[in-house]
């Protein structure tokens, strides 16, 4: 099963490696889909990009906990916005660096503000679907704490996006 996996990663990333570097075409494109958020839930979000290389994205999620939760979370809301610049296009295939701020609150942190800066890959699966992953560093500020961590759960985030 190992080697199943391998060979059909390794022949995506051949697949989206040889179309070649292609410059696509974002500027006013706008994209809906999910994020996935430091507080481990999944974000509605919507992106646009003002250029061909420079996009935002808004997202907010909203997370209901039952009395026995354990996570520290709790009921909690979370609402941010995010830059990112293209650095480098394939046909299918884009890496970004990003930039996010944002807010949340919840039961046990009452408030707090994040940011994270990192790197990303969005795979177009379809010319209007795509699959992306992101990782980077994070800084929480809230009430009586700092936290600095690095932005990837135990599990990686895959986000979906579809373009209008």
């Amino acid at each position: 099963m190992k080697k199943l996996i391998l060979t059909v990663l390794f022949t995506v990333t051949l697949n989206v490696f040889a179309q070649g570097e292609v410059p696509n075409s974002f500027k006013g494109k706008l994209a809906i889909g999910t994020n996935t958020t430091w507080i481990r839930n999944t974000a509605l979000a919507a992106r646009y990009y003002l250029t061909d290389i420079i996009g935002i994205e808004g997202f907010f999620s909203f997370r209901t906990a039952s009395s026995n939760d354990n996570s520290g979370f709790g009921n909690a809301y979370v609402i941010g916005i995010k830059g990112l610049e293209i650095i480098k296009s394939y046909k299918k295939l884009n890496i970004y660096a990003t930039s996010t701020i944002g807010a949340h609150s919840g039961r046990y942190s009452q408030q707090d503000v994040t940011l994270i800066g990192g790197l990303g890959l969005e795979w177009f699966v379809l010319d209007s679907l795509s699959l992306s992953s992101e990782c980077g560093l994070r800084l929480t500020l809230g009430n009586g704490f700092t936290r600095f961590a690095s932005d990837v759960d135990d599990i990686p985030n895959v986000s979906v996006r579809f373009y209008l």
